[in-house]
């Protein structure tokens, strides 16, 4: 009959459609979980289209195939749904224990699944060859590769909310889809007619298959929105080194500017000094006067550092060291004990330790700062796609969220007035360039505030080094 040819035929190009759009994305540069496992449903999509062109096929052809025909069509649906079973599992891997979680999955429990989906496909399939149907394999592996592909593409549509509301809503009806696929495929017979539509199942099925392909392909742009905001912040990143830069070059010019006239007070209230003799109450007023000469010394030198540029040439640094050092720093301070040191064993970078030393000394008060003796400051340190990652995690009260855009903005600053002279962050943003690095921070108010750093190795694969 024509409408079974044509019903087929859609069938068939709906679910390569899928795997021809999925493969055309260009998902190299992503960081979502997904992306790892994408072209598992990719090739599922491509060879289950194939196979039903080959059950078209077999429904036309007046005259027998054969059984060589009927086991080769058996074993490309058997494939498909096997890395269809392949691509549900991982996916809900990673939607339920995280995107590393498939990474630290050892080999050897990866094997285990491998080899336990291809034993249940044989299987199947030896009890399929006797009648020349794929009752068996559709019901032990197509039903349950169907479910946790539909199920996990529910889940995962938490993850990409985040994105858009839109986006997640199509990978909750491509999952819903997925597991109707899944019950018309896996549990009903192909001549199945269904009750109260009077059609047989296939017109499910291939009514399955267009709505998955459809609002999988709408899904799908949650890469594109990745790429946007990836863009975005590069830009930002970008915009926020040129402003520094320009703040650096007027910062240098105000330090300059304000050393001067501080050096001729300095000078003039000690002749005052001798001038007053033991005078008690003139000697406060001085005292008060020496203590607002430092502080504005003080701005004046954290300017200095803030403009200054490459002044020393790098060296390699071991970054554990330096860090170990400005924690003996601050050693003394009242709430020292709530740091905790977590240290592997990382390359060493290109850098000038002075300098280092200063950010983290900054980043470690500002976070002893923001807590008491019951909270906890973890700084750690590991190695990630051969750069050398630090992060100093504390659980104190946080930053409002309204605050977060301006933290490394030169004189902003959350603190009372006379603590802090909103110099320090800026002063670590600029060394951490510097460097060749990168810093963010992220801040949940009552809950803490978590720093992330990164910074090349000694040398890249060229054996260039960061920074000239």
């Amino acid at each position: 009959m024509v409408w079974i040819f044509v019903l087929y035929l859609l069938y068939g190009l709906a679910f390569f459609t899928l795997g021809v759009a999925i493969l055309s994305r260009d998902i190299r540069l992503s960081e979502l979980g997904i992306a790892r496992i994408i072209r598992l449903l990719a090739v599922f999509g491509i060879i289950h289209g194939f196979h039903e062109w080959l059950e078209l096929l077999e429904q036309v052809q007046v005259a027998s195939l054969g059984s060589q025909f009927k086991v080769f069509r058996l074993a490309v649906v058997s494939l498909s749904f096997l890395f269809l079973f392949y691509f549900g599992l991982f996916l809900n891997i990673i939607t339920l224990f995280g995107d590393k979680a498939l990474a630290a999955t050892r080999p050897a429990v990866k094997a285990c699944v491998a080899t336990a989906a291809l034993a249940v496909i044989l299987f199947a399939a030896w009890l399929d060859l006797g009648s020349g149907r794929d009752v068996y394999t559709r019901m032990l592996v197509a039903f349950p590769g169907g479910m946790l592909a539909g199920i996990g593409l529910i889940l995962y549509s938490r993850t990409v909310r985040t994105f858009s509301g839109s986006t997640a809503t199509n990978f909750i009806l491509a999952g819903s889809c997925m597991v109707s696929y899944a019950i018309f495929t896996g549990l009903i017979p192909s001549d199945a007619v269904i009750p109260v539509f009077g059609v047989k199942v296939i017109v499910f099925r291939g009514a399955s298959a267009f709505l998955i392909m459809y609002f999988t392909i709408r899904a799908l742009s949650v890469f594109n929105l990745e790429q946007r905001k990836l863009i975005n912040d590069q830009l930002q990143r970008f915009s926020q080194s040129e402003k520094m830069t320009s703040l650096g070059i007027l910062a240098a010019g105000i330090a300059h500017e304000i050393n001067t006239p501080l050096t001729n007070i300095s000078l003039n209230v000690e002749l005052l000094k001798d001038l007053v003799g033991g005078d008690e109450r003139v000697g406060r007023k001085i005292a008060a006067i020496e203590r607002n000469i430092e502080r504005a010394s003080r701005i004046a030198r954290e300017l200095l550092h803030f403009s200054r540029e490459k002044e020393t040439a790098l060296q390699p640094t071991s970054l554990n060291q330096v860090i170990a050092s400005a924690f003996r720093l601050i050693e003394h301070q009242p709430l020292s004990s709530i740091i905790g040191l977590h240290l592997q064993e990382i390359s060493e970078i290109m850098g000038i330790p002075w300098k280092l030393e200063e950010v983290f000394v900054n980043l470690l008060m500002n976070s002893l700062d923001a807590c008491t003796d019951k909270d906890r400051i973890d700084i750690s340190t590991w190695m990630q796609n051969n750069r050398v990652m630090v992060s100093i995690a504390d659980t104190g009260h946080g930053i409002p969220p309204e605050h977060l855009p301006r933290v490394f903005d030169p004189f902003f600053t959350t603190k009372e007035v006379g603590r802090g002279t909103g110099l320090g962050l800026s002063v670590c943003y600029n060394i951490i360039r510097q460097h060749g690095g990168e810093i963010e921070l992220t801040s949940v108010e009552q809950k803490g505030t978590k720093i992330s750093i990164s910074f090349p190795g000694a040398a890249d694969d060229n054996g260039n080094h960061p920074g000239g």
